[in-house]
């Protein structure tokens, strides 16, 4: 069951719960961090008063915070904070207006060795689609392709002779051979004019990751925005979404 269809379950029952024992009547909100953390700190993240010790977020690993806070129905404003463990110091706060309308509220956090980062997303534009990729990849001032590539073999460039380090903007229309949601298709990270000169750690596995937890635009779809943190992870490539996840997903 997705996180949506639970929240509105609960919802009914706190209210249904409420009006049978003539208490004060609660409503929920589901909250979503997601991003990345990078650097030796480890996050701890809290709403209101409620401290989250069971779910941190450790060194050089992907933010991923999904929980549903349930609230008195009188209650307007909740605080969300998150705080470097290590330091002691809060290094994201956001005062959030509560409605009894709005059942999902979603923020984008990147740490980066002790700085948030500004995430930058692109004005919509009706006419295509836009996305963003930040790069974070110190061990090389190389030039790099972002680009697509089906099981067919076929290749449709992202963004090509761009520098890490930086928000790399984009416009995007899929192209035939990649509109189809139910086909696979895979990101790669090359070395600029270059196919299989692999960009992160000369490695595939660091370079490449699968496009379907990506949401990338499908179909005739525009207007949409994407932004998307990149850097190479223990194992594999990381990719982070710094987007609210469409519901249809």
């Amino acid at each position: 069951m997705s996180n949506i269809r639970l929240l509105r379950l609960l919802v009914i029952l706190l209210m249904f719960t409420a009006c049978n024992k003539d208490e004060e009547q609660m409503k929920a909100v589901n909250i979503e961090v997601w991003g990345y953390n990078v650097g030796d700190a480890e996050l701890e993240t809290s709403i209101d008063t409620t401290v989250y010790r069971s779910f941190t977020t450790q060194p050089n690993m992907p933010v991923i915070f999904s929980r549903i806070y349930t609230y008195p129905f009188a209650k307007n404003e909740v605080l969300l904070k998150i705080k470097n463990k290590t330091s002691g110091k809060d290094v994201f706060q956001r005062q959030l207006t509560l409605s009894a309308s709005e059942l999902e509220l979603f923020f984008p956090f990147v740490f980066i060795n002790g700085n948030e980062l500004k995430i930058e997303q692109a004005a919509a534009d009706q006419a295509t689609n836009k996305l963003s990729f930040y790069i974070h990849y110190p061990q090389s001032n190389d030039a790099l392709d972002i680009f697509l590539k089906n099981d067919a073999g076929q290749i449709v460039y992202i963004a090509q002779n761009v520098k890490s380090g930086t928000w790399i903007h984009t416009t995007y229309l899929p192209m035939e051979g990649f509109k189809e949601k139910e086909k696979r298709y895979v990101l790669c990270f090359t070395k600029t004019g270059t196919t299989d000169s692999w960009y992160f750690e000369e490695g595939e596995t660091k370079s490449t990751i699968d496009e379907h937890s990506l949401i990338f635009p499908k179909n005739e779809e525009k207007g949409l925005v994407r932004s998307y943190f990149v850097t190479p992870g223990t194992t594999q490539l990381e990719v982070a979404r710094l987007f609210k996840r469409p519901k249809a997903q």
